[in-house]
């Protein structure tokens, strides 16, 4: 199937979706047992320690009541726990437990590889370029 006379949104959806297809059946062999939404709630309480579930549901973009449900089944994993925050008890800080931090680097290592393979045959200027692209793209739809 041509793809070529479809207009740029769609060829910016059928890339991510793609993507996403091969990032999920690669990191199918984690055997995690987690919905594939999971990994991002994971991977921002990795890098965004301490985060707050509000926060965590506006990196996100996704609605708190959803985050909740993904923060309580990582939870339940032993991927993560609710810590009091000590200058507000109303606030339960997000933390990643060791056992957490070894599956987000693990996500985050097949990531780089997958990624890796998926751009071996582009420049690195045109790879520059894209992220330049996407980046600008990205800021002007937080804009609109």
């Amino acid at each position: 199937m041509t793809t070529k006379k479809l207009p740029v949104l769609m060829h910016i959806a059928l890339t991510m979706k793609a993507i996403e297809r091969a990032f999920r059946k690669d990191v199918q062999a984690l055997k995690l047992d987690l919905p594939s939404e999971s990994f991002g709630i994971l991977l921002i309480a990795y890098f965004q320690e301490n985060s707050i579930q509000q926060e965590i549901a506006e990196m996100a973009h996704k609605d708190k009541s959803v985050v909740l449900r993904l923060i309580d089944t990582l939870e339940n994993k032993g991927f993560i726990r609710r810590v009091t925050d000590g200058q507000d008890r109303r606030k339960n800080l997000i933390v990643t437990t060791d056992e957490g931090k070894k599956i987000a680097e693990a996500i985050v290592r097949r990531g780089k590889k997958l990624f890796g393979s998926l751009s071996s045959r582009i420049e690195k200027q045109d790879m520059a370029t894209f992220v330049k692209v996407l980046l600008t793209l990205k800021n002007n739809a937080e804009l609109y």
